[in-house]
């Protein structure tokens, strides 16, 4: 590799974007949510009971009505999700998290479409997409998503 004004600048500039993202409201917020999830007790105690009813039903699963209680299992897991989904905590972790996922996407495609206007973009997070209006797709172009602010 040959190491050149042009190469040291492009490090600089990827040294400030990340700067930048550390410090974003986006990143910041994530930071809170992900401290006050993993102090919650309360929260953590859903978590794991979510993920104990998970593997319980993961274990039957594969033998479909057939396996004893297997309506049971099922209903015990969604009801276990329903409850870590409903906690506060939880939920604010979620909305971070998908802010932060959302400024990643429009960074990635910023820097996508510096290259070329036809790179298409894998976005993070299908669901989140398809509440502002976008395809549900791997990949899709971010271009009607709002500009980004950092």
């Amino acid at each position: 590799m040959i190491y050149d004004e042009a190469l040291l600048a492009l490090e600089d500039q990827c040294d400030q974007l990340i700067i930048r993202i550390l410090e974003s409201e986006a990143m910041v917020g994530y930071l809170e949510a992900k401290q006050r999830i993993e102090s919650s007790e309360e929260a953590q105690l859903k978590i794991e009971q979510f993920k104990r009813k998970q593997e319980q039903f993961e274990l039957i699963e594969p033998y479909g009505e057939y396996a004893p209680d297997f309506l049971s299992y099922r209903q015990q897991l969604y009801q276990a999700k329903r409850e870590m989904d409903l906690d506060e905590v939880v939920y604010e972790f979620r909305i971070a998290e998908r802010q932060l996922q959302v400024q990643l996407d429009l960074i990635a495609d910023k820097l996508a479409k510096s290259v070329s206007t036809n790179i298409l973009v894998s976005a993070g997070d299908a669901f989140s997409l398809s509440l502002i209006g976008l395809p549900t797709a791997c990949e899709i172009h971010l271009g009607k998503r709002k500009d980004i602010e950092l």
